[in-house]
């Protein structure tokens, strides 16, 4: 009788650690699942947040207009042409790739100031433009 009783004891000890490990386990999982789609999320968000805010259509004078969709297309609209290009977000910079080669590609750096758009050219286009958004 007594083998029996220490040999239940050793069961319930040993499914105990066995229980307390695997609950470990799961909890190490699932924190570092956490913590990974939490990074992911704030990444995703702040580079979703700099693509809707450019998503639109903004203009420089009235006659030079940039249209830029949420999938990475744009185009470049002057009264007579209209050039399309691609562009990639990095940061606070964005890459317009144009289809036409009589557009040159170009590299901006860019923010939002009061409600405009402010592109501040990186290469070919050197200087600051200021776009406001057209409804």
């Amino acid at each position: 009788m007594k083998y029996n009783s220490k040999r239940k004891k050793r069961k319930k000890i040993r499914n105990r650690k066995l229980l307390f490990v695997l609950i470990l386990v799961v909890t190490i999982v699932v924190v570092i699942f956490a913590i990974k789609n939490r990074t992911e999320n704030r990444t995703e968000n702040r580079t979703e947040n700099k693509a809707e805010s450019l998503v639109g259509n903004w203009t420089i004078d009235g006659t030079t207009n940039y249209e830029f969709d949420d999938k990475g297309n744009g185009k470049l609209k002057v009264p007579t042409k209209e050039y399309k290009f691609t562009y990639i977000i990095d940061n606070n910079k964005i890459h317009l790739d144009f289809e036409d080669d009589k557009a040159t590609d170009s590299d901006f750096e860019y923010t939002f100031e009061d409600g405009k758009l402010i592109l501040k050219g990186l290469n070919t286009y050197i200087g600051e433009y200021k776009l406001t958004k057209q409804n």
